[in-house]
């Protein structure tokens, strides 16, 4: 009997033992436990307080809306960044290892995904460089379109047609861009070809007339002109320069294009056709005739 007591006695000294050692572990950790979620929720209230200065600041920037909203983002993601390290490091895993490991995978994915990196840096330089914004009518690469939304990945503009482009914002930043909603009034010059006979001065006349009574068309920066552009082989060249709000640019386009033929027939002043005129002198002709005398009868 003594043995089985003494065997049982021995484990239960070592059952002991061994609670003794998890109790005194849990009360060292206890306090690093504690530590962490403290931390934890110091963190949870930074992400909820921290946002709202730095969004008040921005909205008295000239930022665009898209720049503020993943700025906010950036900030939101920085915070939680390093709460999690606090985190780790009061709970005791070795954080210098972990970030090491991180950085090591960071750089494999970043050579993975380079190209979209490159558009997502090139993103963020659009947005806080400001070259054109949302609404904006552009026209980049041969595609022209109004901006409707700047992302960190692409630029989208919606087309013609009602078709919508993706343009990768790395060729935004490399392409040659045209704002056509830059300023807030643009120039428009109509080209007029007139016959050579008529009377120049009245044409221009008609031409400014249109031009001045058009509702649509700005007296500044500078007034209507209509001028002799250049002579052509058929026809003179009249140019009209008028000067009209950017969003007005198509609707006062389309309609002088219906006044200037009508109001131009009115007045006696046509728009001839390409035409050519060839003329035979008698000498000439006089040569052909012995020509086709020598050829005659046939061989």
């Amino acid at each position: 009997m003594e043995p089985v007591w003494e065997g049982m006695c021995r484990e239960l000294d070592q059952l002991q033992q061994a609670w003794e050692s998890f109790s005194a572990g849990i009360l060292n950790f206890l306090p690093r436990l504690l530590s962490a979620a403290v931390i934890l929720l110091l963190g949870l209230a930074a992400v909820h307080l921290l946002p709202r200065p730095v969004q008040a600041m921005m909205k008295r920037t000239s930022l665009d809306p898209v720049a503020t909203k993943y700025a906010l983002r950036v900030v939101r993601i920085a915070i939680w960044s390093l709460v999690a390290i606090m985190v780790l490091d009061k709970l005791g895993v070795p954080v210098g290892s972990l970030l090491a490991v991180l950085a090591a995978v960071g750089a494999a994915v970043a050579l993975a995904i380079r190209e979209n990196l490159a558009n997502l840096a090139s993103g963020m330089v659009l947005l806080f460089s400001k070259p054109f914004k949302a609404g904006d009518f552009i026209e980049v690469d041969g595609a022209a379109g109004t901006i409707t939304e700047i992302e960190l990945m692409f630029t989208y503009l919606d087309m013609a047609g009602n078709m919508r482009a993706a343009i990768p914002n790395t060729k935004m930043m490399t392409a040659t861009i045209v704002n056509y909603s830059a300023h807030e009034n643009r120039r428009q010059d109509f080209d007029v070809a007139v016959e050579y006979g008529c009377d120049l001065d009245r044409a221009r006349e008609i031409l400014r007339g249109l031009a001045d009574a058009h509702p649509l068309v700005l007296r500044e920066p500078e007034p209507p002109r209509a001028e002799v552009r250049d002579y052509g082989d058929s026809a003179v060249t009249l140019m009209l320069r008028v000067w009209c709000r950017s969003a007005d640019y198509w609707e006062l386009r389309f309609d002088m294009n219906a006044r200037l033929l009508p109001a131009l027939k009115a007045a006696g002043i046509e728009i001839p056709f390409p035409q050519m005129d060839v003329h035979i002198h008698p000498a000439d002709r006089e040569e052909e005739k012995a020509a086709e005398q020598a050829d005659w009868p046939p061989v």
